[in-house]
């Protein structure tokens, strides 16, 4: 299913046509082109951005001659990686692609053909449209390195995608009508000549230009230096009137750059919208949605037409088996995002694919094998085990061995004990004489016990002869059952 999107003034998504063809191919791709063609009409400035697909760009040079062809940096760097490998392509190649100015593209990429000679001639046969910023044309306002409205697109019509040709062409019309709707309903509660977010975006980064230094040769000029720990590194020079600037980022994105943010701030009360291109103004932007999607009825009301001849369904593929595929199908060296994207290098043999010591390294010895140590192991285990059983035994033969008083006062003497377990079992002592001097009557088992638990102290109880007063029990006698009272007679019941 092929597509084409555009933005807006808000860097939002605007979906301009989709279509449906059984492969990629040059055909294929020719009559799309020549479909979205007629959607759009004639556009003056255009640019069209694409990614590495040699079809799609026959079809656009075929279609749209005159029309600025971008291509995708990211698939530019996928496919590099697989020939040049080096931390120095990532690190060059992108700052190249990224900056305004010509003088410092031409630097970064000296250095990537100084590494490797190679580059140059690959780029020129395999990559030879416009990656670049500092190649940009300015009239077009966009800056766009990477094609990323792809991605957007795809990820925005995916719970559609399982739906038969008809019905998925149906329910992208319904959501792009809903979306159109929503926007226009945006578009008419706006005010002013430049969209309000354009306008916050730019009082928000004119915030932070303590680093430039502004030296003013006329109203609507100057020398802006760019200084960082008390050295001058870049100076640039501002037009304010010409909107332009040496760095050469207002002229292609249309909105002013860091450097001429910090001329602007120096008027009293500036106008940030007399400084922004007209493609981000607020008539642009209702311009772009005030056309409506037109509504249908479903397709057991559209009318019949004769067309002079049979339309049969396309030569259906051999299908395999499993539900249809919703999300696109990545590149070779694509991967997920918890793994790098960067290949390792061995330090010993410089080969790619492994890391020092790995198996794979021709360098590498055989290691010998390291001792099993699971027997010993084991053995251990089983000597420990064997003496936690040991005394386990010995305490239940302990427990439940009869002990005799002298015996309990031979084991407690030999038993070694600690200076606090001596002094509370003095504590326990002393509580158990008082209690014995103080109440009258025998001390039982059960109340010797409840006492001495006050104090947290377990004392082992030994059956000992108490001399003490016996007072006489006095004889329970069964209780007399009470005699249930009459029951109180019901009164008669009247009969009807």
């Amino acid at each position: 299913m092929p597509a084409a999107n555009a933005l807006d003034g808000h860097n939002w998504m605007f979906p301009l046509a989709f279509g449906f063809f059984d492969s990629e191919t040059k055909e294929n791709w020719v009559w799309f082109m020549e479909q979205l063609a007629n959607a759009i009409g004639p556009v003056p400035k255009l640019a069209i951005h694409t990614d590495a697909c040699k079809g799609l760009e026959t079809a656009v040079n075929k279609v749209f001659p005159w029309a600025e062809q971008r291509e995708c940096m990211r698939h530019l760097m996928e496919n590099m990686k697989k020939l040049f490998h080096g931390s120095i392509y990532a690190r060059k190649m992108w700052p190249a692609a990224k900056t305004y100015m010509l003088e410092k593209h031409d630097k970064w990429m000296d250095e990537v053909t100084t590494a490797s000679p190679e580059v140059k001639q690959w780029l020129k046969e395999y990559h030879n449209l416009l990656w670049a910023r500092s190649k940009f044309d300015c009239s077009i306002k966009c800056d766009y390195i990477n094609n990323n409205l792809a991605e957007s697109w795809n990820s925005w019509i995916k719970d559609l995608k399982d739906l038969p040709v008809d019905a998925l062409a149906d329910a992208i019309r319904e959501k792009t009508l809903i979306l159109f709707e929503k926007r226009r309903r945006i578009s008419t509660a706006l005010n002013g000549v430049i969209l309000p977010v354009v306008i916050h975006q730019l009082n928000e980064a004119s915030k932070g230009l303590g680093h430039l230094k502004v030296t003013k040769g006329n109203p609507d000029q100057a020398e802006v230096t760019e200084t960082y720990k008390d050295e001058e590194v870049t100076r640039h020079v501002v037009y304010l009137d010409k909107w332009t600037c040496t760095c050469r980022e207002w002229q292609v994105t249309g909105k002013p750059c860091p450097h001429a943010l910090a001329l602007i701030t120096t008027i009293r009360q500036p106008n940030m919208e007399k400084y922004v291109d007209t493609a981000y103004s607020v008539h642009r932007f209702q311009a772009a949605y005030a056309s409506v999607i037109p509504n249908i009825t479903d397709k057991k009301q559209w009318p019949k037409v004769d067309k002079g001849f049979k339309l049969l369904p396309p030569v259906p593929k051999k299908r395999g088996v499993g539900r249809q595929r919703k999300n696109r199908i990545p590149s070779a060296l694509e991967k997920g995002k918890e793994k790098a994207t960067r290949q390792v290098q061995c330090p010993d043999c410089q080969r790619f694919g492994h890391r020092k010591g790995s198996v794979r390294c021709e360098l590498t010895g055989t290691r010998k094998r390291k001792k099993n140590n699971k027997t010993k192991t084991n053995v251990g285990r089983k000597k420990a085990k064997g003496a936690i059983d040991a005394q386990a035994a010995a305490v239940d033969v302990q427990a439940n061995t009869p002990r005799t008083r002298a015996a309990a006062v031979d084991v407690q003497a030999n038993t070694p004990r600690t200076r606090a377990a001596a002094a509370k079992e003095a504590t326990a002592e002393s509580q158990v004489h008082a209690t014995q001097t103080s109440s009258p009557g025998p001390i039982t088992r059960r109340r010797l016990a409840l006492e001495v638990g006050q104090s947290s102290v377990e004392v082992a109880l030994v059956p000992v002869q108490v001399q003490a007063a016996v007072q006489p029990t006095k004889k329970l006698t069964p209780r007399k059952k009470l005699a249930s009272k009459p029951k109180r007679a019901s009164p008669p019941k009247l009969l009807k």
